[in-house]
């Protein structure tokens, strides 16, 4: 089993890239997240994006294709397949992973998992790194309310898991399949007995985490995280050598304290693509055409990179500041490293 690490960042694995960046501020992305439809199967009141239409948009097949070229070329080295909508509900997403593996980029996805019926998974599985499940409650009601979906969704993903997992395990291919449950105050006293399930269910990890809100969404359900610390560690002790238990502490605690950093530096090595092929520094600027950097459908992707338009988009983003930002987003722990970088701590010599 590979020890998954969500909790801290990875770019202290990739110095020539991050020198890169020191040298010139900026470098192509490591990491890309493409959202190939807006079509989404369930209505997750937590979901960041509830507050965009959803609809019937899909990505362009050939313009995303040739742009995973182009993006190889250029040094991306990981995709993962999530973004406004279901993924799996592109007609040519098997398409996209398979050829996103074979131009040598690692790919992933998060997934509600619903549509991965046994088909799908004999055909995608041997080409993930890893694939992550959204399951957020252990009973079928509590998990219908949370995902906007009828009770009889919760039996299909659990079998859905099951039959990913002994796919892999019978062909032994070499993705992570794991689940991801947010803490919320409806699923918290549900979290303990999923684990135990999926641990059953033969995955090989789940992750625990924090809900953090996106200043867009309607819905808020904010709590104090560490009322949840009474089932840390029941849940922890559910690890072994075949199961981890990934408890987002490290998370929480950013979450309830202060950024030291004052912009964002991640921006370089990281990119959104929507159902629309724009492409975006972050989720916080889906339908901002101001803070866009281009769309596929017009540029392929490396001229997008080093247009003019993208560098004005991160000025104003630098400009703007991250008062509005999201509390623990995804660039969080990565702006803490670059920051650090870039304004060096007296001690950091004595290594």
């Amino acid at each position: 089993m590979i020890n998954t690490e969500v909790d801290n960042h990875k770019l202290m694995y990739h110095p020539e890239r991050v020198a890169e960046w020191h040298k010139n501020e900026d470098c192509f992305p490591i990491y890309v997240e493409i959202g190939a439809t807006n079509r989404c199967n369930h209505r997750c009141m937590f979901c960041a994006l509830d507050w965009l239409e959803k609809g019937g948009v899909n990505i362009d097949t050939d313009v995303l294709s040739r742009n995973l070229e182009d993006m190889a070329l250029h040094g991306v080295k990981s995709i993962m397949y999530a973004g406004e909508g279901e993924p799996l509900l592109h007609k040519d997403i098997g398409l996209f992973v398979k050829k996103t593996k074979e131009l040598g980029i690692d790919v992933s996805m998060t997934s509600n998992g619903i549509p991965f019926i046994k088909e799908k998974a004999e055909e995608l599985l041997p080409y993930f790194s890893w694939l992550r499940f959204s399951v957020d409650a252990g009973t079928a009601k509590t998990y219908s309310e949370l995902h906007g979906t009828n009770e009889k969704d919760f039996e299909r993903i659990m079998k859905n898991i099951g039959d990913a997992t002994e796919i892999k395990r019978k062909n032994n291919y070499q993705a992570t399949i794991g689940v991801q449950a947010l803490l919320t105050n409806k699923s918290l006293n549900e979290l303990v007995n999923l684990a135990k399930t999926i641990k059953e269910l033969g995955a090989d990890n789940i992750q625990i985490k924090p809900y953090s809100h996106h200043p867009a969404s309607r819905n808020d359900l904010r709590f104090n995280y560490f009322d949840a610390e009474n089932i840390r560690p029941e849940l922890i002790a559910l690890s072994d050598d075949k199961f981890q238990v990934i408890y987002r502490t490290q998370t929480i605690n950013r979450l309830c304290g202060e950024r030291d950093y004052k912009e964002c530096h991640g921006l370089p090595f990281f990119t959104l693509i929507d159902a629309h092929a724009n492409v975006l520094p972050c989720n916080l600027f889906y339908n901002n055409p101001e803070f866009t950097y281009g769309n596929l459908n017009e540029k392929k992707f490396s001229e997008i990179w080093k247009s003019e338009k993208r560098q004005e988009v991160i000025n104003k983003i630098t400009e703007k500041g991250i008062e509005d930002c999201r509390l623990g987003c995804r660039l969080d722990v990565i702006n803490r490293y670059l920051g650090r970088l870039k304004d060096p701590h007296p001690h950091d010599n004595f290594i």
